[in-house]
């Protein structure tokens, strides 16, 4: 039987440690490698019962990657690694005075995020302004969901060769 001395010798340290390592290798790539979408949207929204027109001309720019114009009920998506970020948001009002918004810090949580221009310009706090961005499904509709009944509606349009 191997002593304790034996077990535990440098060799077993050493090992240990690359095991540690590449554990802590794998979180670090896994928070700030992994890359995320964030849609900058500037469409009219409803926050919290509050309803923020969608700004007529806006210039933005996430974590310097380039500014992008937004006309009113434009999305566009923006793909982003890490999870601490920056906007900086410049817009007219409707007399065309041109205003540049202080740059925001916000954090993504989700893989796939939304932020509304019109409420960050309104000076909503960017927690309500950011939320998870959730695709919905299109409704089924009564055909798709008993294909029978759409026969009977049109008769049988089967063909016989």
């Amino acid at each position: 039987m191997k002593s304790a001395k034996e077990i535990f010798d440098l060799r077993f340290f050493v090992r240990l440690g690359c095991i540690v390592a590449i554990i802590l290798l794998a979180v670090f790539l896994y928070n700030f490698g992994k890359q995320r979408t964030l849609l900058v949207d500037n469409w009219t929204t409803e926050i919290n019962g509050t309803s923020y027109r969608a700004e007529d001309w806006a210039k933005v720019e996430v974590d310097d990657l380039g500014t992008q114009e937004y006309a009113p009920r434009m999305r566009i998506s923006i793909p982003l690694r890490g999870r601490t970020h920056t906007i900086k948001i410049t817009y007219d009002d409707r007399s065309f005075n041109e205003f540049e918004l202080d740059p925001i810090e916000f954090s993504l949580k989700y893989d796939t995020s939304i932020i509304s221009v019109p409420a960050l310009v309104a000076g909503v706090p960017v927690e309500d302004a950011l939320r998870e961005f959730i695709v919905e499904p299109a409704p089924v509709t009564e055909a798709e969901e008993n294909p029978e009944a759409s026969i009977s509606e049109f008769g049988d349009m089967s063909m016989e060769i």
